[in-house]
């Protein structure tokens, strides 16, 4: 199990969203293909809204910029 699913886990068990959303973040973005990148992007903008963090409005940008969102 890579140290990044590890962490993830244990950021859910916690449910540490702030960590959740840059653990996610870190996924999309050592990911290779498009889909995963998508779905992990997904994750940290929910979480990130969930928090209120200010993040939330770039990883947004990011998904209008990959299709996966309306603008």
């Amino acid at each position: 199990m890579s140290s990044l699913h590890e962490a993830l886990l244990a950021a859910h068990l916690k449910n540490d969203r702030e960590a959740l959303v840059r653990l996610y973040e870190r996924a999309a973005d050592t990911s290779d293909d498009k889909d995963a990148k998508g779905f992990y992007l997904t994750h940290a903008y929910i979480f990130a809204l969930e928090a209120g963090l200010p993040i939330a409005d770039e990883l947004r940008t990011r998904l209008v910029h990959m299709g996966r969102e309306v603008d």
